[in-house]
Parts: C-alpha cells; structure tokens; sequence
C-alpha cells in the first residue's frame, strides 16, 4: 500500500497552548500597564502566529505594538512556551495509533519553527513527527495553500494521499486550496467546517480511516 499522510495543526488541535499564549500576551501588555485579556478574550485570536496574536491583543486595547514590543514577545512566550501547556488528552495515543499502523506524520503549524519544535519535545510528541514546517519555515503560511505543499513536499506525499486536522478556518483553507481531505476539531480555538468534524482525541484514528476507506 502506497503512503498516506496525516498532517496536522499544532495549537489547539494537538496541544493546549492558550495558558502560555495568553500569559505572555499579557506580559506585554503590562508593560503599558494596559488592563490583561482573559483566556477567553485570547482564545479566538490564536492561529494566524504570535505577531499577529500580538497585533490583536494590542488592538484589543486600542493600540499597536513596536517592532520593539514583538521582539520582547516572541522572546518572552519562546522562554515560557512549556510552562503551561500541554497534550490535549488522548492526543498522545492517538498519533501513537496512527503511527503504529503506517501512516506518515507531519505538522503545518504558524508557530515559529523553533518554538513549535521545542514544545513538541518537551512534550515528547516529536518523535511522531519527522516533518515540522513552521510559519517562518518558507514564505507562506496558513491559509495559503502553498505552506501544506511545502509540509507535503517534505514528506514525498501526493495530496490525494493526505489529510489535514486542525482547529482552525485557517487550517480549512489551506488544505481546500490543494483539494486535500479535511477534519475539523472542535476542542480547539477556531470555528469552522472539515470533511469530518470531531469532538475529542477518541475520535481522530477512526475519522482518519473513514477518509481513507475506500483505498
């Protein structure tokens, strides 16, 4: 049987990173003494990268950060990245499943590339994943289609043989603009439509094999 792909989204679909995001977000903000945003405020700003989060939450407070408040940012959340954060429950079983039964593994995240790859290893979900394409990885990023093409580039996969899963419109998109199969999560932070939509980790190998059925 040829290869098939599962790629994936890292924030809100594998782990839980809005404790971390939204802890350093407002440590920026408490630099202008501006009042902090709640989880909740944070959550629907996650998924376009941390500038963008950055630009939002100053938005949020009727302001714009300096290049100077984004290099305090990046290099705040990238000391704290693991603090809090952690594997949705059952997310470790279930790419140990998906692995343990041929499929290939790769992440198309928005994250920076060093700080997504640092927190897949001190979580140790990086041995599932020997592709990680950041959001600083190539000029593309999520929705544009051409960031998956790079992840499935790497990973010698024919869109006709992979899947994407996220949480986000964002990871929707960018897997419809190259026609590939999708499943929508929605533990995470983002609303939208897949190929399938699941509600919890359990239901992530089977999702997988219903697409993949009739090959």
């Amino acid at each position: 049987m040829d290869a098939k792909a599962v790629v994936f989204d890292l924030d809100g679909t594998l782990i839980d990173s809005l404790p971390d995001l939204a802890a350093a977000l407002n440590r920026s903000l408490s630099r202008y003494d501006y009042p902090p945003l709640s989880r909740s405020d944070v959550g629907p700003m996650v998924g376009d990268g941390a500038k963008v989060l950055l630009q939002k939450g100053y938005a949020a407070r009727g302001s714009k950060p300096t290049a100077e408040d984004e290099a305090i940012f990046l290099a705040d959340y990238e000391a704290h990245v693991t603090d809090l954060t952690e594997p949705y429950a059952g997310i470790p079983e279930a790419l140990a499943r998906l692995t343990a039964q041929g499929y290939q593994l790769g992440l198309c995240t928005n994250k920076p590339e060093v700080s997504a790859r640092k927190v897949l290893a001190a979580l140790d979900l990086d041995r599932f994943f020997p592709v990680v394409i950041g959001g600083d990885a190539t000029p593309y990023r999520k929705p544009d289609p051409r960031h998956l093409a790079a992840v499935l580039a790497a990973m010698a996969i024919q869109t006709d043989r992979a899947i994407m899963i996220g949480d986000h419109a964002n990871d929707m998109a960018t897997a419809a603009g190259l026609g590939v199969a999708t499943i929508f999560v929605d533990w995470g932070y983002g609303r939208a439509e897949g190929t399938i939509t699941i509600q919890n980790p359990a239901e992530l190998v089977p999702a997988v094999h219903s697409i993949f059925v009739n090959d």
